[in-house]
């Protein structure tokens, strides 16, 4: 018994001296062996295939130090090396046994020339390890030159389906085998017969290979030469499952269960590769253009595998909207298909399609609470798509004068609103550049725009300091939507916009679109249904905007970015304008919210609660609460009223705030906790407000869970200190002592910091946001846990000196968080005086308990260092 053991990593070390005590068993336990344990191994390798005088007789120091040489002493090298000659010699002896009449054979071994050996098995290994190559890769080509083209051919398709030890059905090889050897000798091809841009009709019988335009990228069309693609013979009878079992028999797949979700080949054998290295040679053994095409066909099969319509990836029509559609129609029921369809594509360097599968694989793993991995799907998505504008950006377009009318109007209407924040390349582009890029297919663009805007939330709410990025996502979908927006919808925005945009004569904005499109200047022929898609690249919904313009408008309010009133102005007055030419309801409520905070921002305390009210008018949770979830990520118009309670709180219309608390309360019940993050987020508020009423008991029982929601989510943080705040508040009340050791909360290191005398300027966005729409922000809740420490150790039994100094450090923690509150600059504007008010009254309270108990001290001669004045 022959037991090795090893990693390919060789920093990792395996003990495999425990089998050694087995009876008759020789161990192995390294991946490089020795001269000896290498030999030992190939003759072990060769005893299952071989009878033991044969390999027995190769015990021969010429022998055991070729074998060392080639194989390094890496034992997988050894294995590989043993059956690759095993397989050699049966072939050859099977041969010798068919031609009866012939006492030699001419062999080739690899060689230029052939050599006539004897079946002598000592001579021929001799002689096999002379014609051995002597690097491990060269072993593997070695192999590969000695099978047959259709075993090559399955081999190289494989190693594109199977990267990354995925596993591939014998179903996908079939048809990609099938998909790149038909019709080769009809290909179309462009003016420089390298590459096939036009449509194609599967219906349609002798055509050559043609690639969907809606696609967007650029797929060859030959894999390697004429005579190499034609296998149509190894789908008779059989002969492809037996290539396929030679294959194994020589040890490069291995058959494996079913693990891809692969529904229309669940009754056909799946494999994988035996070896990583090997699957990596293999692969690198093919030109660009193979590995392209083979990965554009592997995702086509996926794709129209999943579809829902289970239609063919090219459709029933000619046309890119129906090949758009069923690459984007794939159910989401499997996060890491999508991804890894997406992976095809993007290395058939086809950024489109890839982007949309990218943006699948994200929303999946999103409706399953995995958003920090969502947010990685989201980031290659977007990677997709900076590949796609980038090459759009490129293309030679010749503009007419429509075309640069919009672009420097859509241009100044973002520069305004982003203060001249976008990329140079961006500013370049028109919608002739977008259609070309896109081919036509608004479908594929106006999916991208929502992919750009969901990206943009997640980067604002995972990433530090996301609100730079997010915000420049942002205006990118602002300005692509401005520049594809139909023609009479965008003069009608302009014409309401007018006193913005200076003297531009905005109100006469046309196009002269002729119908032989002779604006395009990329030399390429159209059919006329491809004219007519290209002639309607525009769109009229201008929905797939609104989270830009929200998100925008929360990033200028909320962050550090430092938006100046022009830029916050005009933005809204543009978000107004839009949602008046939807005029859909969910896009109602969020203007509402966002004019009622802007009135709020700039001291209109009257018109913010107007519009309060009737933001809880219009709204019905059932109709608008989930759709408010998908549009634009939270429903904004809980989290509007809430903001507003607070306001009627702070002015004494204890009624109405009363009516808003209800309002909300009742919507708790009806929110789900995984939708999204409104609900954890709406109880933490609530919870504060009766707080502020002195309904401890209600305070305590809404906060209850906020801790244990199941996801992480941007407002987590401070409803995790709610709820503590809320416990805390209640068993005071209560006289009830806390046990304070049963949750760290790191009050006391702030007056550790370095910067415990400073203020910091450039708080984070979470920072700010709870400040604006809440009555406190995380400081204040900071501040309040430490005069809930300062009570609790009131009620210690054995009040001594130390348990006052603890009181007075808990004071002095207190007043260094309320500082960093109420040191902003921003700190007592309209929209935070809320929170501005209340550490102002947390503070006097604790400059009173600071003071009493320093007095304490000093009555009872304990001294005490106050760094808190």
């Amino acid at each position: 018994l022959l037991i090795i053991g090893g990693a390919e990593d060789l920093s990792v070390t395996l003990d495999l001296e425990p089998l050694s005590s087995l009876e008759g068993a020789t161990v192995i336990s390294s991946t490089r062996s020795d001269q000896k344990s290498t030999f030992d191994l190939f003759r072990w390798s060769l005893s299952r295939e071989f009878p033991r005088e044969d390999f027995e007789a190769i015990d021969s120091p010429d022998v055991v130090d070729k074998i060392f040489q080639l194989s390094g002493g890496m034992t997988h090298a050894t294995a590989r090396l043993a059956h690759t000659f095993g397989t050699q010699y049966q072939r050859e002896r099977q041969s010798q046994d068919q031609d009866e009449n012939n006492d030699d054979l001419d062999i080739q071994v690899g060689l230029p020339e052939a050599r006539t050996v004897t079946m002598d098995f000592l001579s021929r290994l001799r002689t096999f390890l002379d014609d051995a190559p002597s690097d491990f890769e060269e072993i593997i080509c070695f192999r590969i030159d000695q099978m047959k083209p259709e075993e090559q051919m399955l081999l190289k398709i494989a190693s594109v389906a199977g990267f990354d030890q995925y596993s591939f059905s014998q179903n996908l090889l079939e048809t990609v085998l099938l998909a790149i050897s038909r019709n080769e000798d009809s290909v179309i091809a462009d003016d420089d017969n390298k590459e096939v841009r036009d449509g194609h009709d599967p219906g349609e019988s002798g055509g050559g290979f043609q690639v969907p335009k809606s696609v967007g990228g650029h797929v060859p069309t030959s894999v390697g030469t004429f005579e190499e693609n034609k296998f149509s013979y190894t789908l008779q009878g059989d002969y492809f499952e037996r290539t396929l079992d030679s294959l194994v028999d020589h040890k490069f797949f291995d058959e494996v269960n079913v693990e891809m979700s692969d529904l229309s080949s669940m009754d056909s054998i799946m494999y994988r590769f035996r070896n990583n290295h090997e699957q990596s040679v293999i692969n690198g053994l093919m030109l660009n253009d193979q590995k392209k095409r083979t990965h554009f066909e592997v995702a086509a099969y996926y794709s129209s595998s999943f579809s829902k319509s289970g239609d063919s990836l090219g459709g029933g029509e000619n046309d890119s909207s129906s090949l758009s559609t069923d690459i984007t129609n794939v159910p989401t029921t499997n996060w890491e298909l999508f991804h890894i369809i997406a992976l095809h594509y993007d290395l058939a360097e086809m950024p489109i399609p890839a982007m949309l599968h990218y943006y699948d694989s994200s929303a999946s793993l999103s409706s399953l609470g995995l958003r920090e991995k969502a947010h990685g799907r989201l980031l290659s998505a977007y990677l997709m798509l900076e590949k796609t504008l980038h090459y759009a950006s490129t293309l030679d377009v010749k503009l007419d004068e429509a075309d640069e009318t919009r672009r420097q109007i859509a241009g100044k209407m973002v520069q305004t609103i982003g203060n001249d924040n976008l990329k140079e390349s961006m500013k370049i582009l028109t919608k002739h550049h977008l259609q070309l890029a896109f081919a036509g297919d608004t479908f594929a663009f106006k999916n991208s725009l929502v992919m750009l805007t969901k990206f943009g939330q997640s980067v604002g709410t995972i990433e530090e300091e996301g609100f730079l990025f997010g915000s420049e996502l942002y205006l990118q979908a602002i300005l692509l939507v401005l520049l594809v927006l139909e023609d009479g919808a965008f003069a009608n925005l302009t014409s309401s916009l007018d006193s913005f945009l200076g003297q531009l004569d905005i109100g006469s904005v046309k196009v002269n679109r002729n119908s032989d499109n002779e604006g395009l200047s990329d030399n390429r022929s159209y059919s006329s249904g491809e004219e007519s898609c290209f002639q309607d690249f525009e769109i009229n919904d201008l929905t797939v905007s609104f989270p830009a313009f929200s998100g925008l408008l929360t990033f200028y309010r909320d962050s550090a970015i430092g938006a100046n009133e022009v830029q916050e102005t005009f933005l809204a007055n543009l978000f107004v304008a839009v949602t008046q030419e939807a005029n859909q309801t969910i896009h109602v409520l969020r203007t509402k919210c966002i004019l009622s905070h802007l009135y709020l921002k700039h001291g209109n305390i009257i018109k913010a609660l107007e519009e309060c009210e009737c933001i809880k008018d219009i709204y019905d949770h059932d109709t608008h609460s989930i759709e408010l979830v998908n549009v634009y990520g939270m429903d904004w118009s809980l989290i509007c009223v809430a903001a507003m309670a607070s306001t009627y709180l702070y002015r004494g219309q204890f009624a109405a705030a009363r009516r808003n608390i209800e309002f909300l309360k009742m919507q708790m019940t009806k929110l789900d906790e995984f939708a999204s993050s409104t609900k954890a987020m709406s109880k933490g508020t609530v919870s504060s407000f009766y707080l502020l009423l002195h309904e401890f008991d209600n305070a305590a029982e809404i906060a209850s869970g906020i801790s244990a929601t199941q996801y992480g989510y941007f407002f987590k943080p401070i409803g995790t200190m709610q709820e503590e705040l809320a416990n805390r508040e209640l068993a005071l009340h209560q006289h009830k002592v806390i046990d304070s050791s049963a949750r760290d909360l790191d009050l006391l290191s702030i007056l550790s910091s370095s910067d415990v005398h400073n203020v910091n300027q450039n708080r984070t966005m979470l920072q700010q946001s709870v400040e604006t729409l809440s009555d406190r922000g995380i400081e204040a809740i900071r501040a309040a846990l430490c005069a809930s420490e300062v009570q609790n150790l009131e009620l210690q039994p054995n009040r001594n000196a130390n348990v006052v100094r603890t009181q007075v450090r808990y004071c002095q923690a207190g007043l260094a968080h309320l500082r960093e509150s109420l040191g902003q600059k921003d700190a007592n504007n309209h929209e935070r005086r809320k929170n501005y008010m209340m550490c102002l009254y947390q503070q006097a309270h604790l400059l009173c308990s600071h003071h009493k108990l320093l007095h304490l001290l000093q009555d009872r001669g304990s001294g005490f260092e106050d760094i808190g004045q």
